[in-house]
This record gives structure tokens, C-alpha cells and sequence, in this order.
């Protein structure tokens, strides 16, 4: 029995992950149609943030970790994106990573028009969120650091990460993952501005304690 292709208006996600040898041809021109205001997610519409700050004002920092996070195809990525930002909003709860894998069943209902270029936009602002990180936070390691290997901690950033925002604002590691997105980035510039001053002034120190030339 020959499936009948469906109206592109009316293709759900589901629709399309079901009938891949229909629709393959169709994910290259989804992702190119314009960023729509609002998506249907569950039934009902809501909005897409259109800039980084819409993003980074409604997401805490364990949607920020979870959102970051790499997929093996593009259906997984646009179940994580959407469900991970959609699901507090949609549900009215506060974020749960393990609620946020089981709300993904919901984006199937969402149509392919929506969907493949809000996930793309999505993306978009993720790349511009790491890049705004970089140039706010980002510190050169010195020659020892380098000598002494800080590298080999990058496997590590995410824990060390999540370990200095609960020694920093005292509160249990679960408390961090709810914590506004924003509130743990003004930490962290906090925390390298600190570090770079007393960088700066240990410098100014042993330069003034050198001992002075009594000859020329």
C-alpha cells in the first residue's frame, strides 16, 4: 500500500520521522524557511524568542547545559531544543531534565513548518550565546598553566562549572541547575574580573619588591 504524501502545511514531525524515504528530500528546505513568531507546541502556540537575550531571559542554567548538548542526528536535536526550552513554559513547572525527555514526545504533533526552522534558529542563538561566553569570560592560560596541562580539565568544565556556582552562592547542586540562566553568567564575569585583578596587582607587587639597580 503506497503512503499518500501529505500537504507540506500539514506534515507533522511525526508525519516526517515516520516516512523518512517520503520526506528526506524536505529537511534542507525546512530549515531555510523564515523563523515563524510563534510555534504550536502541544496544541497550543507560543512564542519564539527571536534574540538572544528572549533566550537567555527565560532559560535557567540547566537549560542552558542541556541545550548545549551534542545530538547524533538532526531529529534528536530538534526533540532536545525544542522540548528543553518549551517545557517549563508549556507545562508551567520548573525545569526537570528527566520531565524534559519524556515531554518530547509532544513535539511530534508540531508541524515541519514550525519545527525544522525554529529548531535552526534555535541553534543559531545557542552558536551566539558560546560566542558571547567566549568574549566575556574567556582568559588566556598563562605559560605555566599551559605547562602544567589546564587543558586536560576542559573534559571537566561542565562539573567544575556547576561545583563553583553551589560553592558560590551556597546552595545544593540542584538549586544551581534552576537558577536563572543570566544571575550564574553575572557570576562567573564576577568570578574572572576578581582573577584578573589579582592577576594585575601580584604582578604590580613583584615588580615593586624586584631589587632596584644601585648601578647603571
Amino acid at each position: 500500500m503506497t503512503t499518500k504524501l501529505k500537504n507540506i502545511g500539514s506534515l507533522t514531525f511525526r508525519d516526517m520521522v515516520e516516512n523518512l524515504d517520503l520526506y528526506s528530500g524536505l529537511a534542507d528546505g525546512l530549515v531555510e524557511l523564515p523563523c515563524p513568531s510563534k510555534i504550536t507546541v502541544w496544541y497550543l502556540k507560543y512564542k519564539v524568542p527571536q534574540t538572544v537575550g528572549e533566550l537567555t531571559d527565560n532559560i535557567c542554567y540547566g537549560q542552558r547545559l542541556y541545550l548545549m548538548r551534542e545530538d547524533e542526528n538532526d531529529i534528536q536535536c530538534i526533540l532536545r531544543m525544542l522540548s528543553g526550552f518549551y517545557y517549563p513554559i508549556a507545562k508551567r513547572k520548573q525545569w526537570n531534565e528527566d520531565k524534559a525527555e519524556k515531554f518530547k514526545k509532544n513535539i511530534f504533533a508540531s508541524k515541519v513548518i514550525e519545527a525544522y526552522p525554529v529548531a535552526s534558529h534555535f541553534n543559531n542563538l545557542l552558536k551566539e550565546v558560546i560566542e558571547r561566553e567566549k568574549k566575556l569570560l574567556h582568559r588566556e592560560p598563562s605559560k605555566v598553566e599551559k605547562a602544567a596541562g589546564i587543558e586536560k580539565l576542559n573534559v571537566f568544565s561542565e562539573l567544575n562549572s556547576i561545583d563553583f556556582l553551589r560553592d558560590a552562592m551556597k546552595i545544593p547542586v540542584e538549586e544551581v541547575l534552576l537558577t536563572p540562566y543570566n544571575e550564574c553568567l553575572v557570576r562567573f564575569m564576577n568570578a574572572k574580573e576578581v582573577a584578573d585583578f589579582n592577576e594585575r596587582y601580584f604582578k604590580l607587587l613583584h615588580k615593586e619588591n624586584e631589587p632596584k639597580k644601585k648601578f647603571k
